[in-house]
């Protein structure tokens, strides 16, 4: 029987598909040795929660957890408890099924007959607070404690690429074109369908496949009031140049890529970077699964009091939202899992079939005139 009080406390927990929530009062608690008990279903899931858990020097040790059935379950849980004879444990009720913690507290307990000591916590997410149950049962505040990397490694993603690079973010926030941007992003509605005009004739500029003439576009009409007032700035910014009539040139395929959608992000960008710690958010962001190695693309996400936003941005016609949006659902549970929240930020309106659908798929929307509201909206979430 070890009965060495000087050793750390054990904390064992379950693995789940929510990991955020059992890596939370493991880190806010400064946990030294970690048993992650893992089910034939969850071994991918423990995985990430070792990785994330080993950055910072943990002894962490992966155990079996036979919940094939009842039995399976109760002997499991008792070589457990025998394990850990004489030892002060924590067991962390979070993840894990009902059947599978009352078990373990049950086999657990046999380490209270000895000399050893059972806590159990349990991370409440939505409230933002960590319970005690033991010989000092109590509530404490949630720690803010999961950075940006630390969500994507603890759900099984790696970053393989990002714009919080700071020649990224001089770009972005040179004088000219930060105003243009912050004029793009708080007058969007005012704007109308000349963004998406714009847009399109930008995509072709930046296409892969376009050639050097097709930084040669043309209106079907001669822009006025508000546009032509932003062309205008946008041509002595040297981002691109108008004939005053219908005729624009993009100078080349990067300028012309933040009129096809680069400005939404980088307004976004603006905002963030204003309101965001550093380390908790990014756009432009690849991302790419460790199981699935197929990247993805996000526009931007954030990471706040332990839970994460996933952003997506579009400036032009939104005849594809539908996809648009169930992939921004998907990205959301995958990314930040079931605490997540997705924004989908648009430049144009979305009708009300696509607005129905949103609310379906349980994503905020903030469309034409609201994309002025961002910094409100930002900071309503950061609160929640």
């Amino acid at each position: 029987m070890n009965t060495d009080s000087s050793l750390p406390p054990v904390h064992v927990c379950i693995a789940t598909g929510q990991n955020a929530a059992n890596f939370i009062p493991l880190q806010q608690y400064g946990a030294k040795e970690v048993w992650i008990l893992q089910t034939p279903a969850m071994k991918h899931s423990a995985d990430h929660l070792a990785l994330a858990l080993r950055q910072d020097g943990r002894r962490i040790e992966l155990r079996p957890l036979d919940d094939s059935d009842p039995a399976a379950l109760s002997r499991s849980a008792e070589a457990i408890a025998l394990a850990l004879d004489g030892r002060h444990v924590v067991l962390h009720a979070t993840g894990g099924t009902k059947l599978m913690v009352m078990a373990l507290r049950d086999g657990l307990r046999l380490v209270e007959a000895g000399s050893g000591r059972l806590d159990i916590v349990y991370a409440d997410t939505q409230r933002q607070q960590v319970d005690w149950l033991g010989k000092e049962p109590r509530s404490e505040p949630m720690a803010d404690v999961i950075d940006l990397q630390k969500m994507l490694l603890l759900q099984g993603y790696r970053i393989e690429g990002d714009n919080r690079h700071e020649a990224a973010q001089q770009r972005a926030a040179a004088p000219a074109r930060a105003r243009i941007t912050r004029s793009l992003g708080e007058d969007a509605g005012r704007y109308g369908s000349f963004l998406s005009a714009l847009a399109t004739m930008a995509s072709r500029a930046c296409d892969k496949a376009a050639s050097p003439r097709d930084l040669l576009q043309q209106f079907h009409y001669a822009p006025g009031g508000k546009a032509a007032e932003l062309l205008r700035e946008a041509t002595a910014a040297g981002m691109l140049s108008w004939d005053e009539d219908i005729v624009v040139q993009f100078p080349d395929a990067q300028a012309a890529a933040y009129f096809a959608g680069g400005w939404i992000e980088e307004f976004v960008l603006l905002k963030l970077s204003g309101m965001v710690k550093a380390g908790r958010f990014s756009s432009n962001l690849q991302v790419k699964s460790a199981e699935r190695g197929v990247p993805n693309e996000l526009d931007a996400m954030v990471v706040h009091r332990n839970r994460a936003l996933v952003i997506e941005c579009k400036t032009s016609r939104q005849d594809k939202a539908a996809a648009a949006l169930y992939k921004l659902a998907q990205l959301r549970e995958q990314l930040g899992g079931s605490v997540a929240t997705a924004l989908y930020l648009s430049a144009q309106k979305l009708d009300a079939a696509q607005l129905e659908r949103a609310r379906d798929y349980r994503i905020e929307v903030l469309c034409a005139d609201d994309v002025a509201r961002l910094p409100a909206w930002l900071r309503d979430w950061m609160k929640r």
